[in-house]
């Protein structure tokens, strides 16, 4: 059987050369009559799309590079999810790595990704400087992370936390506590941290790292938490505390831990995630979460692959009420 071309795709459509390769390089810019019908076209005539060739014709592919620390966290699932989404609508195809290690072994993960030709990188591990990442010869897109001369995407961390510092004020706390898993002073997160710190600067409050949170579905992590809350509990015992976790992952764990232990939400406990994940919803209790725009972030960062401009998105934070804190 010959092997089927553009030419045929074209005729049997009924359209030009010039709108079949752009059904495959810009999809968005026609209409989806178009579109279903060189669509059609495309299975009838059971066409495999070339990537090598269009690789060495053009210089470049739709495939873009996209490494996570790791995906332990609903923040990270559910924005690769969102990549994926914006992503496919794009036509561009994603190959994602985890590093977790160290900057050689992130460096190799690249140079792999390099030789793929793609499109560009999106990046949300902290190991390589903004010194490394201005280097690398591909647009670079980060999210959540330190700044330097490339697109980066961040939310507004800093209002994040005092949402979450002021409700708990307005609903009677007179106790609050931060728990986190990790942090640095450079990473874009420590401003919540900070947000939330100086909104309760003259009122109890007390701040809890605990490493083994970081993989939240681990057995250490349970443990780790369960000692934290029965801690927290007879340390302030008698007294309304508002709680306000890194992630709604923690916050989850959090909250298994009170039901375990009989402790009241949100009459003794008010509780707070960060990320406004899909955890946050199908939690026993809905978490009350600040919302980081997950899918906003997702679709600037893929839309910054056409339109590549090295400066800083603020995506701004909002506080969802649900059920873990009083209306």
């Amino acid at each position: 059987m010959s092997k089927v071309k553009i030419t045929d795709i074209a005729e049997r459509s009924g359209v030009s050369l010039t709108t079949v390769s752009r059904y495959f390089n810009h999809p968005e810019l026609l209409s989806q009559e178009t579109q279903n019908k060189i669509k059609t076209a495309i299975q009838e005539l059971n066409y495999q799309q070339d990537n090598l060739a269009r690789i060495l014709v053009t210089g470049e592919s739709n495939l873009v590079g996209v490494i996570f620390p790791h995906l332990h966290l609903s923040f990270y699932t559910e924005l690769l999810n969102q990549l994926v989404k914006y992503g496919k609508e794009k036509g561009y195809n994603l190959i994602i790595y985890t590093s977790n290690d160290s900057k050689e072994e992130e460096l190799q993960l690249i140079q792999n990704l390099l030789s793929y030709r793609i499109k560009g990188l999106i990046l949300l591990s902290h190991i390589l400087s903004a010194q490394d990442i201005e280097r690398l010869p591909v647009p670079v897109i980060s999210i959540e992370r330190a700044g330097g001369n490339f697109k980066q995407i961040n939310n507004d961390n800093f209002t994040g936390g005092k949402l979450a510092a002021d409700l708990l004020i307005r609903n009677g706390c007179e106790v609050f506590i931060h728990i986190n898993n990790d942090f640095r002073e450079d990473w874009p997160s420590f401003k919540r941290i900070l947000g939330f710190e100086y909104e309760v600067r003259n009122l109890c409050y007390e701040r809890f790292i605990e490493n083994d949170l970081t993989d939240p579905y681990m057995p250490k992590a349970t443990e780790s938490m369960k000692k934290l809350v029965q801690h927290i509990i007879s340390k302030y015992a008698g007294k309304k505390i508002g709680v306000f976790c890194s992630n709604d992952d923690i916050a989850s764990l959090f909250e298994r831990q009170c039901i375990k232990n009989g402790i009241a939400i949100p009459d003794t406990i008010e509780l707070i995630g960060y990320d406004n994940s899909p955890v946050s919803n199908y939690a026993i209790q809905p978490i009350t979460s600040i919302d980081q725009n997950i899918s906003l972030m997702a679709q600037i960062a893929i839309e910054s692959l056409e339109n590549y401009i090295p400066y800083e998105s603020m995506v701004p934070a909002t506080l969802i009420e649900k059920e873990t804190t009083n209306k």
